[in-house]
Protein backbone atom coordinates (compact mmCIF):
# COMPACT_ATOMS: atom_id res chain seq x y z
CA UNK A 1 0.00 0.00 0.00
CA UNK A 2 1.33 3.36 -1.06
CA UNK A 3 2.15 6.03 1.88
CA UNK A 4 -0.74 8.56 1.86
CA UNK A 5 0.65 10.74 4.20
CA UNK A 6 3.69 12.76 4.68
CA UNK A 7 5.43 14.54 7.49
CA UNK A 8 6.60 18.14 7.80
CA UNK A 9 10.48 17.57 7.53
CA UNK A 10 12.36 17.04 11.16
CA UNK A 11 16.18 18.36 11.62
CA UNK A 12 17.52 15.47 13.21
CA UNK A 13 17.82 11.63 11.76
CA UNK A 14 16.16 10.66 15.11
CA UNK A 15 13.10 12.54 14.87
CA UNK A 16 12.84 11.70 11.25
CA UNK A 17 13.08 8.04 12.08
CA UNK A 18 10.38 7.84 15.06
CA UNK A 19 8.63 10.39 12.45
CA UNK A 20 8.28 7.68 9.73
CA UNK A 21 7.33 4.76 11.88
CA UNK A 22 4.65 7.11 13.37
CA UNK A 23 3.64 8.54 9.74
CA UNK A 24 3.74 4.53 8.12
CA UNK A 25 1.25 3.77 11.07
CA UNK A 26 -1.31 6.54 10.79
CA UNK A 27 -1.06 6.04 6.83
CA UNK A 28 -2.10 2.38 7.21
CA UNK A 29 -5.03 3.20 9.83
CA UNK A 30 -6.44 5.66 7.74
CA UNK A 31 -6.31 4.27 4.10
CA UNK A 32 -6.38 0.36 4.68
CA UNK A 33 -9.08 -0.82 2.53
CA UNK A 34 -11.26 -2.73 5.06
CA UNK A 35 -11.92 1.51 7.17
CA UNK A 36 -13.81 2.30 3.76
CA UNK A 37 -11.51 3.78 1.76
CA UNK A 38 -9.99 1.76 -1.15
CA UNK A 39 -6.50 3.53 -2.09
CA UNK A 40 -6.19 2.79 -5.33
CA UNK A 41 -10.03 4.56 -5.89
CA UNK A 42 -9.11 7.81 -3.49
CA UNK A 43 -5.71 8.01 -5.26
CA UNK A 44 -7.20 7.77 -8.85
CA UNK A 45 -10.52 9.74 -8.39
CA UNK A 46 -10.53 12.67 -11.43
CA UNK A 47 -13.08 14.80 -8.53
CA UNK A 48 -13.68 14.54 -5.22
CA UNK A 49 -17.37 14.34 -4.67
CA UNK A 50 -19.09 14.51 -1.42
CA UNK A 51 -19.82 10.18 -1.38
CA UNK A 52 -15.97 9.97 -1.60
CA UNK A 53 -14.77 12.62 0.83
CA UNK A 54 -17.44 11.14 3.52
CA UNK A 55 -15.76 8.03 3.32
CA UNK A 56 -12.41 10.07 3.38
CA UNK A 57 -13.18 11.67 6.83
CA UNK A 58 -14.81 8.06 8.18
CA UNK A 59 -11.25 6.55 7.49
CA UNK A 60 -9.76 9.65 9.04
CA UNK A 61 -11.43 8.99 12.06
CA UNK A 62 -10.88 5.79 12.26
CA UNK A 63 -7.53 6.49 12.31
CA UNK A 64 -7.91 8.41 15.79
CA UNK A 65 -7.71 12.17 14.09
CA UNK A 66 -8.48 14.97 15.70
CA UNK A 67 -8.58 17.29 12.98
CA UNK A 68 -8.93 18.03 9.10
CA UNK A 69 -7.43 21.10 7.35
CA UNK A 70 -8.69 21.52 3.98
CA UNK A 71 -7.74 24.35 1.88
CA UNK A 72 -8.16 25.09 -2.20
CA UNK A 73 -5.66 24.94 -4.40
CA UNK A 74 -3.77 22.76 -1.64
CA UNK A 75 -3.51 18.98 -0.44
CA UNK A 76 -5.36 18.36 2.66
CA UNK A 77 -3.82 17.93 6.35
CA UNK A 78 -4.81 15.75 9.11
CA UNK A 79 -3.65 15.99 12.41
CA UNK A 80 -3.13 12.82 14.82
CA UNK A 81 -1.86 12.88 17.79
CA UNK A 82 -0.49 16.44 17.93
CA UNK A 83 1.14 16.17 14.82
CA UNK A 84 0.70 17.62 11.06
CA UNK A 85 0.43 15.01 8.09
CA UNK A 86 0.17 15.77 4.78
CA UNK A 87 -2.34 13.87 2.07
CA UNK A 88 -0.25 12.47 -0.77
CA UNK A 89 -2.55 13.33 -3.45
CA UNK A 90 -3.18 16.19 -5.93
CA UNK A 91 -4.45 19.27 -4.44
CA UNK A 92 -7.92 19.65 -3.58
CA UNK A 93 -9.26 22.44 -6.37
CA UNK A 94 -11.18 25.50 -5.67
CA UNK A 95 -14.29 23.99 -7.25
CA UNK A 96 -14.28 20.71 -4.78
CA UNK A 97 -13.66 22.72 -1.55
CA UNK A 98 -16.70 25.31 -2.55
CA UNK A 99 -18.56 21.82 -2.98
CA UNK A 100 -17.93 20.41 0.17
CA UNK A 101 -18.33 23.83 2.03
CA UNK A 102 -22.30 23.85 0.19
CA UNK A 103 -23.07 20.65 1.12
CA UNK A 104 -21.65 19.93 4.74
CA UNK A 105 -22.90 23.49 5.52
CA UNK A 106 -26.24 21.79 3.94
CA UNK A 107 -27.73 25.12 2.13
CA UNK A 108 -25.59 26.55 -1.43
CA UNK A 109 -25.01 29.80 0.08
CA UNK A 110 -21.98 28.80 2.17
CA UNK A 111 -19.93 30.08 -0.61
CA UNK A 112 -21.69 33.28 -0.83
CA UNK A 113 -21.42 34.15 3.21
CA UNK A 114 -17.68 33.59 3.07
CA UNK A 115 -17.07 35.63 -0.06
CA UNK A 116 -19.29 38.20 2.30
CA UNK A 117 -16.51 38.27 5.00
CA UNK A 118 -18.31 36.11 7.55
CA UNK A 119 -16.67 33.07 8.87
CA UNK A 120 -18.91 30.05 9.75
CA UNK A 121 -19.43 27.75 12.56
CA UNK A 122 -21.57 24.93 12.22
CA UNK A 123 -21.75 20.83 12.66
CA UNK A 124 -21.52 18.05 9.93
CA UNK A 125 -22.74 14.54 10.18
CA UNK A 126 -22.01 11.73 7.95
CA UNK A 127 -24.88 8.47 8.80
CA UNK A 128 -23.58 5.45 9.84
CA UNK A 129 -25.05 1.91 8.75
CA UNK A 130 -25.79 1.68 12.80
CA UNK A 131 -27.76 4.21 12.47
CA UNK A 132 -26.10 6.30 14.51
CA UNK A 133 -24.24 9.40 13.33
CA UNK A 134 -20.29 10.48 12.90
CA UNK A 135 -20.27 14.34 14.24
CA UNK A 136 -17.93 17.10 13.06
CA UNK A 137 -17.36 20.71 14.13
CA UNK A 138 -16.59 22.73 11.23
CA UNK A 139 -15.21 26.09 10.69
CA UNK A 140 -15.09 28.03 7.56
CA UNK A 141 -13.02 31.11 6.67
CA UNK A 142 -11.87 32.86 3.87
CA UNK A 143 -8.54 32.93 2.99
CA UNK A 144 -5.79 34.68 0.66
CA UNK A 145 -4.71 32.37 -2.48
CA UNK A 146 -4.20 32.62 -6.17
CA UNK A 147 -7.19 33.93 -6.85
CA UNK A 148 -7.23 36.06 -3.53
CA UNK A 149 -10.74 33.80 -3.33
CA UNK A 150 -9.78 31.13 -1.05
CA UNK A 151 -11.32 28.88 1.52
CA UNK A 152 -10.21 27.24 4.34
CA UNK A 153 -12.51 24.06 6.03
CA UNK A 154 -11.06 22.52 9.64
CA UNK A 155 -13.10 19.86 10.82
CA UNK A 156 -13.04 18.84 14.12
CA UNK A 157 -13.11 14.80 14.69
CA UNK A 158 -16.33 14.27 17.62
CA UNK A 159 -15.76 10.96 19.76
CA UNK A 160 -18.25 8.40 19.30
CA UNK A 161 -20.05 9.45 23.01
CA UNK A 162 -19.30 11.89 25.82
CA UNK A 163 -16.45 10.07 27.49
CA UNK A 164 -16.95 9.03 30.93
CA UNK A 165 -14.95 11.13 33.42
CA UNK A 166 -12.58 8.64 34.26
CA UNK A 167 -11.48 8.08 30.23
CA UNK A 168 -10.56 11.46 30.71
CA UNK A 169 -8.41 10.88 33.66
CA UNK A 170 -10.45 12.89 36.17
CA UNK A 171 -9.82 11.94 39.80
CA UNK A 172 -12.96 11.86 42.45
CA UNK A 173 -11.45 14.69 44.27
CA UNK A 174 -11.68 16.64 40.58
CA UNK A 175 -15.42 15.49 40.11
CA UNK A 176 -16.45 16.27 43.76
CA UNK A 177 -14.94 20.11 43.29
CA UNK A 178 -16.29 20.37 39.51
CA UNK A 179 -19.73 19.17 40.95
CA UNK A 180 -20.73 21.87 43.34
CA UNK A 181 -24.54 22.50 44.01
CA UNK A 182 -24.51 26.32 42.20
CA UNK A 183 -21.65 28.81 41.37
CA UNK A 184 -19.21 28.98 37.99
CA UNK A 185 -16.89 26.09 36.73
CA UNK A 186 -14.72 27.08 33.93
CA UNK A 187 -12.71 25.05 31.98
CA UNK A 188 -9.60 27.02 30.56
CA UNK A 189 -6.82 26.08 27.69
CA UNK A 190 -6.10 26.80 24.15
CA UNK A 191 -8.35 25.96 20.79
CA UNK A 192 -8.32 21.60 20.82
CA UNK A 193 -6.81 21.28 24.70
CA UNK A 194 -10.05 19.32 25.54
CA UNK A 195 -12.13 21.53 27.05
CA UNK A 196 -15.25 20.54 25.80
CA UNK A 197 -14.46 16.70 25.63
CA UNK A 198 -14.37 17.67 29.51
CA UNK A 199 -17.57 19.47 30.23
CA UNK A 200 -19.24 16.97 28.13
CA UNK A 201 -17.87 13.93 30.24
CA UNK A 202 -19.34 16.07 33.17
CA UNK A 203 -22.59 16.35 31.61
CA UNK A 204 -22.82 12.78 31.26
CA UNK A 205 -22.14 12.21 34.70
CA UNK A 206 -25.02 14.56 36.00
CA UNK A 207 -27.25 12.73 33.54
CA UNK A 208 -26.38 9.73 35.03
CA UNK A 209 -26.54 10.42 38.40
CA UNK A 210 -29.78 8.87 39.42
CA UNK A 211 -29.28 10.16 42.86
CA UNK A 212 -29.48 13.57 42.40
CA UNK A 213 -31.72 14.27 39.26
CA UNK A 214 -31.22 17.32 37.36
CA UNK A 215 -32.90 19.34 34.34
CA UNK A 216 -29.35 20.89 32.30
CA UNK A 217 -29.79 23.57 29.77
CA UNK A 218 -27.13 22.87 26.98
CA UNK A 219 -26.02 25.95 24.65
CA UNK A 220 -22.97 25.45 22.06
CA UNK A 221 -21.92 26.90 18.46
CA UNK A 222 -22.18 24.44 17.76
CA UNK A 223 -23.61 21.37 19.20
CA UNK A 224 -20.66 19.18 19.53
CA UNK A 225 -22.12 15.98 21.21
CA UNK A 226 -25.51 14.72 22.00
CA UNK A 227 -27.00 13.26 24.90
CA UNK A 228 -30.10 11.45 23.90
CA UNK A 229 -28.03 7.56 24.40
CA UNK A 230 -27.88 9.06 27.74
CA UNK A 231 -30.81 10.66 28.88
CA UNK A 232 -33.04 7.95 27.50
CA UNK A 233 -31.20 4.57 28.14
CA UNK A 234 -32.86 3.93 31.32
CA UNK A 235 -36.78 4.96 32.77
CA UNK A 236 -35.34 5.32 36.25
CA UNK A 237 -33.08 8.03 35.33
CA UNK A 238 -35.46 11.36 35.38
CA UNK A 239 -32.62 13.64 34.53
CA UNK A 240 -33.23 15.71 31.29
CA UNK A 241 -31.42 18.01 28.75
CA UNK A 242 -32.29 20.23 26.11
CA UNK A 243 -29.70 21.34 23.68
CA UNK A 244 -30.05 24.27 21.76
CA UNK A 245 -27.47 25.42 18.81
CA UNK A 246 -26.57 28.64 18.03
CA UNK A 247 -27.40 30.70 14.99
CA UNK A 248 -29.66 27.15 14.46
CA UNK A 249 -32.33 27.66 17.63
CA UNK A 250 -30.99 30.77 19.32
CA UNK A 251 -29.46 34.23 17.81
CA UNK A 252 -26.60 34.38 20.39
CA UNK A 253 -24.92 32.93 23.86
CA UNK A 254 -26.56 36.25 26.20
CA UNK A 255 -30.20 35.80 24.76
CA UNK A 256 -29.76 32.07 25.12
CA UNK A 257 -28.70 32.29 29.06
CA UNK A 258 -31.42 34.47 29.73
CA UNK A 259 -34.16 32.61 27.54
CA UNK A 260 -32.61 29.65 29.54
CA UNK A 261 -33.26 30.96 33.13
CA UNK A 262 -36.69 31.13 32.17
CA UNK A 263 -36.91 27.42 31.99
CA UNK A 264 -36.26 26.39 35.36
CA UNK A 265 -32.54 24.75 34.95
CA UNK A 266 -30.63 23.26 37.50
CA UNK A 267 -27.03 23.13 35.42
CA UNK A 268 -26.70 25.64 32.36
CA UNK A 269 -23.40 24.26 30.08
CA UNK A 270 -22.64 27.48 27.77
CA UNK A 271 -19.75 26.90 24.86
CA UNK A 272 -17.67 29.90 25.27
CA UNK A 273 -17.50 32.95 27.48
CA UNK A 274 -16.18 35.09 25.42
CA UNK A 275 -17.46 38.86 25.30
CA UNK A 276 -18.69 40.98 27.67
CA UNK A 277 -22.50 40.59 27.27
CA UNK A 278 -22.41 36.71 27.60
CA UNK A 279 -19.88 36.71 30.74
CA UNK A 280 -22.17 39.42 32.29
CA UNK A 281 -24.78 36.59 31.67
CA UNK A 282 -23.19 34.18 32.80
CA UNK A 283 -22.45 35.76 36.26
CA UNK A 284 -26.56 36.66 36.77
CA UNK A 285 -26.83 33.00 36.11
CA UNK A 286 -24.48 31.79 38.94
CA UNK A 287 -25.15 33.80 41.25
CA UNK A 288 -29.17 33.19 40.96
CA UNK A 289 -28.77 29.46 42.16
CA UNK A 290 -27.57 27.72 39.23
CA UNK A 291 -24.31 25.48 38.43
CA UNK A 292 -22.90 27.19 35.04
CA UNK A 293 -20.21 25.23 33.04
CA UNK A 294 -18.52 27.57 30.50
CA UNK A 295 -15.30 27.19 28.82
CA UNK A 296 -12.36 30.34 28.62
CA UNK A 297 -9.49 30.36 25.99
CA UNK A 298 -7.04 31.29 28.72
CA UNK A 299 -3.60 29.36 29.65
CA UNK A 300 -4.24 28.95 33.15
CA UNK A 301 -6.32 29.55 36.05
CA UNK A 302 -4.90 33.36 36.89
CA UNK A 303 -5.13 34.09 33.97
CA UNK A 304 -8.40 33.05 33.26
CA UNK A 305 -9.69 35.14 36.43
CA UNK A 306 -8.31 38.11 34.76
CA UNK A 307 -9.46 37.11 31.18
CA UNK A 308 -13.38 37.29 32.67
CA UNK A 309 -12.90 40.91 33.71
CA UNK A 310 -10.78 42.38 31.03
CA UNK A 311 -14.14 42.86 28.42
CA UNK A 312 -15.45 45.23 31.43
CA UNK A 313 -14.49 49.16 31.27
CA UNK A 314 -12.29 50.04 34.06
CA UNK A 315 -15.69 51.95 35.51
CA UNK A 316 -17.79 48.15 35.60
CA UNK A 317 -14.80 46.02 36.56
CA UNK A 318 -14.85 46.95 40.56
CA UNK A 319 -18.60 45.80 40.16
CA UNK A 320 -18.06 42.54 38.11
CA UNK A 321 -15.18 41.82 39.94
CA UNK A 322 -17.86 41.56 43.30
CA UNK A 323 -19.91 39.30 40.89
CA UNK A 324 -17.03 37.12 40.28
CA UNK A 325 -16.16 36.57 43.40
CA UNK A 326 -19.07 35.73 44.90
CA UNK A 327 -20.03 33.16 42.02
CA UNK A 328 -17.03 31.45 41.03
CA UNK A 329 -16.78 27.92 42.22
CA UNK A 330 -13.74 26.22 40.61
CA UNK A 331 -11.15 26.80 37.53
CA UNK A 332 -9.46 24.25 35.79
CA UNK A 333 -7.23 24.73 32.67
CA UNK A 334 -5.52 21.86 30.54
CA UNK A 335 -3.15 20.95 28.35
CA UNK A 336 -2.36 18.24 26.36
CA UNK A 337 1.13 16.44 25.94
CA UNK A 338 2.12 13.15 24.41
CA UNK A 339 2.05 9.80 25.79
CA UNK A 340 4.85 7.26 26.98
CA UNK A 341 5.94 6.21 24.02
CA UNK A 342 3.80 7.56 21.33
CA UNK A 343 0.68 6.17 22.20
CA UNK A 344 -1.29 9.10 21.66
CA UNK A 345 -1.62 12.04 24.27
CA UNK A 346 -2.71 12.74 28.07
CA UNK A 347 -4.23 15.36 29.68
CA UNK A 348 -2.11 17.69 32.05
CA UNK A 349 -4.43 20.08 34.46
CA UNK A 350 -3.59 22.89 36.26
CA UNK A 351 -7.22 23.72 38.89
CA UNK A 352 -8.46 26.12 42.02
CA UNK A 353 -11.44 25.96 44.22
CA UNK A 354 -12.39 29.04 44.98
CA UNK A 355 -14.05 29.89 48.40
CA UNK A 356 -14.63 33.44 50.08
CA UNK A 357 -13.14 32.38 53.24
CA UNK A 358 -9.66 31.81 51.56
CA UNK A 359 -9.48 35.68 50.89
CA UNK A 360 -8.25 35.59 47.24
CA UNK A 361 -10.99 37.45 44.99
CA UNK A 362 -12.42 39.28 48.42
CA UNK A 363 -8.98 40.75 48.03
CA UNK A 364 -8.13 43.91 45.89
CA UNK A 365 -7.78 43.25 42.33
CA UNK A 366 -4.53 44.19 42.14
CA UNK A 367 -3.59 41.31 44.57
CA UNK A 368 -5.09 38.39 42.83
CA UNK A 369 -2.72 37.73 41.05
CA UNK A 370 0.43 37.18 43.91
CA UNK A 371 -2.41 34.90 45.82
CA UNK A 372 -3.29 32.60 43.33
CA UNK A 373 0.47 32.43 42.56
CA UNK A 374 1.11 31.90 46.35
CA UNK A 375 -1.52 29.04 46.95
CA UNK A 376 -0.35 27.23 43.51
CA UNK A 377 2.70 26.76 45.55
CA UNK A 378 1.36 25.19 48.18
CA UNK A 379 0.40 21.53 48.78
CA UNK A 380 -2.82 22.82 50.12
CA UNK A 381 -6.07 20.63 49.33
CA UNK A 382 -8.13 22.64 46.54
CA UNK A 383 -5.71 23.54 44.41
CA UNK A 384 -3.01 21.92 41.48
CA UNK A 385 -0.61 23.11 39.82
CA UNK A 386 0.98 21.92 36.04
CA UNK A 387 3.52 20.85 37.48
CA UNK A 388 2.51 18.75 40.00
CA UNK A 389 -0.05 17.16 37.26
CA UNK A 390 3.19 16.44 35.27
CA UNK A 391 5.10 14.94 37.96
CA UNK A 392 1.89 12.54 38.90
CA UNK A 393 1.73 11.49 35.26
CA UNK A 394 5.10 10.49 35.30
CA UNK A 395 4.87 8.66 38.69
CA UNK A 396 1.70 6.91 36.65
CA UNK A 397 3.70 5.68 33.78
CA UNK A 398 1.57 7.99 31.57
CA UNK A 399 4.71 10.18 30.47
CA UNK A 400 8.72 9.62 30.33
CA UNK A 401 10.71 11.82 32.19
CA UNK A 402 11.96 13.19 29.08
CA UNK A 403 8.46 14.73 28.20
CA UNK A 404 8.11 16.26 31.16
CA UNK A 405 11.32 17.69 30.99
CA UNK A 406 10.92 18.81 27.96
CA UNK A 407 7.70 20.13 28.91
CA UNK A 408 9.30 21.74 31.68
CA UNK A 409 12.14 23.22 29.54
CA UNK A 410 9.35 24.73 27.53
CA UNK A 411 7.23 26.88 30.51
CA UNK A 412 10.68 28.74 30.62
Amino acid sequence: MSTVFTERDSSTECQERKIEAHQSEAASLCLHHDRGLAVADFLSAKRIGMALFNQFMLAAAAAKASDVTLQSDAQPRIEIDGRLYRLDHRPWSVTEIEDILNCSYGAPSGVAEIRGKKSLDYAYEIPLPSKKRRRFRVNATGIRKSNDHGIELTFRIMPDNPPHWREMGLTEEEINLMTPRSGLVILAGATGSGKSTTIAALTRYHLQNVSQPVKIIDIQAPIEFTFEDFSSQSRLAPSVIGQSEIGKHLPNFASAIRCALRRNPHIIVLGEARDRETIATVFEAALTGHLVYTTVHAGGVEECVHRLLSPFSSSEREHRASDLAACLRFVMAQQLIERHQHQGRVSIREWMAFRRSDGILTAPQDQWSSRIQAKMRTSQSGVQSFEQSVEKCVDEGLISRETAASWHHRQR
